[in-house]
């Protein structure tokens, strides 16, 4: 077999083969049997209804929405903007599969590290310290600061949590121990490289100080960055984040979410709190499917992020003015995304780690029982604030929540509502019905840059002949029998897109009828034209009552139109032959339609 990019064909086609494609894309996407599939949310388009499908037996996907499909190396590829060598390494090493030794090829990202190397120098950061907070006697004090916060030590271990100490340059030093040097560092976000005042060159010193650290991992569990918190809260800033790189976005990032995802996906829902102690103090009351952004606000991103796991999000916040607000700056991120939208409104001075760490468990599940969604919460904050003896002001509140409900796609909430604004503020129900057309709002933070598949994306599958198209499909989804599969010839099929998957799939057909689904899907997987083709055919829903027989009733008319075009063939030779007086090629021809007709017979019977 030939090599990719130094890597020798049948290494790939073993790392394809151990790969579980529905289990890769389960860490980014919430997936649900369906039929012979997997579905879900597509992650690289925004849609309210599943267009996603994985199917576990060709082992490729297929979004019938922006056309997106492949296998495992290309997904990982798009979701994580990875090249091929990235994916591949990324996946030999979920697959156990060692790669052969390489040299480094001389393209670096903007960044200057690979993602291979960037992950690997969190990691050893992350474990330095963790090893700090746990042994070090300068963390004396960060010990006393997380028991008094009530952080187990279970929980020290669980979210890795970590100490850098009071100094310049502690990590630094002992990275460039472990072979690391200052300019991966800085690359990295890791240490800050300041110009000396009045002299040339650079100093450099460790970002992070005298702080307790928490790890931000993607959903891989691969360490992106660091927030970090001082222990006195008069220091300032009270937070720190890592500075935004290649690999870490605050605004697509959730903290949590590596260890929420599993969870959230069996129960259907996300609590979304406001801090890092909060999900951890929820962890240790055994609700573990919360998350929390990284103390920036709410983006579309993030809602993108929960809307591909669950179809629901409780929005945890105290119940002050300032949490109302942040409820109400969230209303065009979630309004029309298709979530059900809770707000569980915390007594006022309580924030979700004080209140379950005071009154437990059971009254932050009555809280939550007693939640009401997310327009309950912003439509009754305005009419709150109506003056019943103003007649200027509740029309000016009639407006705000007006305003709010033009923002929502459904008739039925809308009218609902109108009842609701009429009976609180004493105004006909008519006359707010008519006033309501007038307030047109745009909303746009709530969509993503792109919510339409793109056109130029989208794969056309031929038209017409559907007995090719089908037995196309049952192939690449491992449905057809060995009987089925000693019958296939490259002959029968006129469609060039099928008749180049079939000639690829007859290599890989034994004696048997055994047939090399793997040998296939490598085959075809260095084409990204045929690639597209047999993703979204692998992920096709075929349903057919009784297979055998669709199967066999397919390949006659397969083999009987085979015979049609060539007994036309043969009339036309026999015509031209009788224009030019050959007589003897005349019977010749002639005899050949006769046997010709036979086969057709006896094919059509059989």
């Amino acid at each position: 077999m030939s090599e990719k990019r130094g890597v020798p064909s049948e290494t790939i086609q073993q790392i394809r083969e151990r790969i579980d494609i529905v289990d890769l894309i389960s860490t980014y996407v919430s997936l649900s049997k369906a039929g012979q599939n997997f579905k879900g949310l597509c992650p690289f388009h925004s849609e309210k209804s599943p267009s996603f499908s994985v199917n576990p037996v060709s082992q490729y996907f297929h979004c019938f929405g922006c056309q997106a499909g492949g296998d495992a190396f290309t997904f990982l590829m798009k979701q994580e903007n990875m090249d091929f060598m990235e994916a591949l390494r990324e996946l030999s090493q979920r697959a156990g599969i060692a790669l052969p030794e390489r040299r480094q090829s001389t393209s670096r990202p903007k960044s200057g590290l690979s993602r291979e190397r960037y992950f690997h120098l969190y990691q050893l950061a992350a474990s330095w310290y963790h090893q700090n907070l746990q042994e070090s006697s300068d963390a004396q004090e960060a010990r006393a600061y997380l028991d008094q916060r009530g952080i187990s030590r279970q929980s020290w271990t669980t979210f890795q949590l970590g100490y850098a100490p009071e100094g310049w340059n502690g990590l630094s030093t002992w990275m460039e121990r472990q072979s690391v040097t200052p300019d991966e560092l800085v690359h990295a976000g890791l240490i800050v490289r300041k110009e000396r005042d009045g002299a040339q060159g650079f100093s450099t010193y460790d970002r992070f100080r005298n702080r307790v650290l928490f790890p931000i991992a993607d959903t891989r569990g691969h360490v992106l960055g660091f927030g970090g918190r001082v222990m006195q809260d008069e220091s300032s800033p009270k937070y720190l984040n890592s500075p935004e790189t290649d690999q870490f976005f605050k605004g697509r990032t959730l903290y949590g979410l590596d260890k929420a995802r599993q969870s959230a996906t069996g129960v259907g829902r996300f609590y979304l709190v406001e801090g890092y102690f909060d999900v951890i103090a929820l962890h240790e009351h055994g609700l573990t499917n919360v998350v929390a952004p990284l103390g920036t606000a709410l983006t579309a991103d993030h809602v993108q992020i929960l809307r591909r796991f669950v179809p629901s999000v409780m929005l945890v916040f105290d119940g002050d003015t300032a949490g109302v607000n942040a409820v109400l700056r969230t209303l065009d991120l979630f309004i029309n995304s298709g979530m059900d939208v809770r707000v569980l409104l915390l007594p006022a001075g309580e924030d979700p780690d004080t209140f379950i760490r005071t009154n437990g468990v059971e009254a932050f599940q009555e809280l939550e029982r007693r939640a009401a969604t997310l327009l309950d919460v912003v439509v009754t904050s305005v009419l709150d604030k109506a003056q019943k003896d103003s007649i200027q002001d509740r029309v000016k509140r009639a407006d705000e929540v007006l305003a709010i409900l033009h923002k929502t796609k459904n008739p039925l909430e809308k009218e609902e509502y109108l009842k609701v604004v009429s009976e609180r503020l004493g105004i006909r129900q008519d006359l707010l019905s008519k006033r309501l057309p007038t307030l047109r709002v745009r909303v746009d933070s709530a969509r993503p840059a792109s919510t339409q598949p793109t056109a130029s994306t989208a794969v056309s599958l031929p038209t017409g002949k559907p007995e090719e198209r089908d037995i196309i499909i049952f192939l690449l989804q491992g449905r057809l029998e060995a009987s089925h599969i000693l019958k296939l010839e490259e002959e029968v099929f006129t469609v060039p897109v099928y008749r180049h998957i079939i000639a690829h799939a007859l290599q890989f057909r034994d004696e048997v009828g055994q047939i090399d689904l793997e040998g296939i899907r490598g085959a075809l997987g260095d084409d990204p034209a045929y690639e597209m083709v047999v993703a979204k055919l692998s992920v096709w829903d075929l349903y057919q009552d009784d297979l055998h027989a669709h199967v066999m009733g397919c390949l006659r008319t397969l083999g009987n139109n085979r015979l049609k075009r060539r007994l036309d063939e043969v009339i036309r030779q026999v015509k031209v032959a009788e224009r030019e007086g050959r007589h003897d090629d005349v019977d010749v021809l002639n005899l050949q339609i006769h046997e010709i007709r036979n086969q057709k017979a006896e094919f059509m019977v059989s």
